[in-house]
């Protein structure tokens, strides 16, 4: 039931419906809570193109213009809203398309989704009459998107509004639902650039998506929630496409059980195929597949944020000895080597700086006498990120207190300063306490929930670039290009 092209559509194909100068609403109201008035509300809230509204039951909505028919408008809008039922749905489509509007946004449920034949029937009518159009859809069923660097809001769902900083995550998702839960990770200091998600996808889809945000200069990574495709070929393009332009892919597969495979279905008639094809042809792909949704987010603004992976190891840097002990059992559990110091000067400055009662070997125990003594963790800080051993530095976050909110700065200030990352791993049990926000939000650290999640993390960004070196080294030499045989470690990014 979805699109039978075989490629993505381009950037600029998708510029009208994600990035509009201009939208209108169909069926703009101001009945509390209705879709119309939900949209409208979310949309003036950051929104500076222009807006119109279409209802022939007004002549205004507040201080605006009501006008009866697209007809009616002063200019042909980029992008339209069709917040109606699904009966009113198919002629207000038509209306849009041979006015050649760029884009479309339909949020009515009641399609292919249901399994019954009016809704396959409806859905088939929909995606022919946009099939060789100028005019591109999203939907039906979606709750809509949020184009952040845009300043653009397309919902009736309330989606975190704010402007993105560096080292930004875009979200593809074929489940509004799950686009707006990571996407609320905005509240809490990840910078997210867009939050795209598609429904049905008669019209366009995830790929198309996925292939749109590697254009998207305030997009740094993307995630990609994904329930199935039925046409992996296109999803395979829009892959490469991420991959060429340098944006890592982060993907989420769900539908991996018989009974998610049916969900899949019924959610949004997509259908979900085989787990082992989905990780193949990501591997192929240099895309991080990402097992549990709870890690995506972090997953996704670590790969934002880190620098090319040099294949070293990783210093531990922590108050706490039992810190120590669980990262060094997470750092075996996943194959990241803890070396000593590279350069001799940096050893002793550790010996140096560290207490007796500590410990000055990897993973480092510098104790608590560092809280109070700035300058010894920041000596500690600058022997770890800028030695040669090390592609980063993982600091456990024992305890959330605003007097530990400047070691933070100073661990991304050390990362800044030699091109480095560094990790932060929280293990703290208030979530949210001081300090959380300025970690996720900060652009040379990586905000984790548990070392089992920094050192897979870790793991993973060493065998994708050691994939990378191979595919490049291997097409400097005149050998096969990237569709073919994987290359030692692709497997592993699955």
């Amino acid at each position: 039931m979805h699109s039978l092209r075989e490629t993505v559509y381009s950037h600029g194909e998708l510029a009208g419906l994600l990035a509009p100068r201009s939208v209108v609403i169909i069926g703009a109201s101001s009945r509390p809570g209705s879709f119309g008035e939900r949209t409208l509300r979310n949309l003036r809230t950051h929104y500076t193109g222009r807006v119109y509204l279409v209802n022939p039951q007004y002549a205004t909505l507040g201080a605006d213009p009501c006008y009866p028919d697209l007809a009616a408008l002063p200019e042909v809008p980029d992008c339209a809203v069709i917040a109606v039922p699904r009966e009113k749905v198919y002629e207000l489509v038509a209306q849009c398309v041979e006015a050649q509007l760029p884009g479309v946004l339909v949020f009515a449920s009641g399609y292919a989704e249901t399994d019954q034949a009016e809704g396959l029937s409806a859905q088939r009518a929909l995606s022919a009459l946009v099939r060789g159009s100028k005019t591109r859809l999203v939907g039906p069923n979606c709750l809509g998107f949020a184009n952040y660097a845009a300043s653009t809001h397309l919902s009736f769902s309330e989606f975190p509004g704010y402007l993105p900083g560096p080292a930004a995550v875009g979200i593809a998702s074929q489940s509004g639902a799950l686009a707006m839960a990571i996407a609320q990770g905005a509240n809490a200091g990840t910078p997210i650039s867009h939050a795209l998600a598609c429904g049905n996808m008669v019209d366009v889809d995830v790929a198309d998506y996925v292939s749109y945000l590697a254009g998207e200069s305030a997009c740094a990574a993307i995630v990609c929630i994904i329930e199935g495709h039925e046409h992996p070929a296109r999803m395979e393009q829009a892959a490469r496409i991420a991959l060429a332009a340098g944006k890592p892919l982060i993907v989420h597969k769900l539908g991996c059980s018989a009974k998610g495979i049916h969900a899949a279905w019924r959610h949004t008639a997509s259908v979900a195929g085989s787990q082992a094809d989905w990780q193949a042809l990501f591997a192929r792909c240099g895309a991080v597949m990402v097992e549990h949704f709870d890690r995506v987010l972090e997953v996704a603004s670590f790969f934002a944020k880190a620098p090319r992976a040099g294949g070293r190891g990783a210093a531990i840097l922590s108050t706490s000895g039992g810190a120590c002990i669980i990262a060094a059992d997470a750092a075996a559990a996943h194959g990241i080597e803890l070396p000593p110091p590279a350069d001799a000067a940096n050893a002793q400055v550790l010996a140096d700086t560290i207490p007796a009662f500590g410990y000055p070997h990897n993973p480092f125990d510098t104790t608590a006498q560092v809280i109070s003594h700035p300058a010894s963790f920041s000596a500690c800080a600058a022997a770890t990120m800028g030695d040669a051993a090390y592609d980063c530095v993982v600091t456990p976050h024992i305890q959330a207190y605003e007097s530990a909110t400047p070691r933070i700065a100073t661990l991304n200030e050390q990362a800044a300063r030699f091109g480095k990352i560094a990790c932060n791993v929280w293990l703290t049990q208030w979530m949210g306490g001081p300090g959380y926000a300025d970690t996720a939000s900060l652009p040379h650290i990586a905000l984790f929930r548990s070392m089992d999640s920094c050192f897979w993390t870790l793991a993973r960004w060493q065998q994708r670039q050691q994939w990378i070196d191979a595919q490049s080294a291997r097409a400097q030499s005149g050998g096969a290009q990237s569709g073919g045989a994987q290359p030692r470690g692709a497997a592993a990014l699955a």
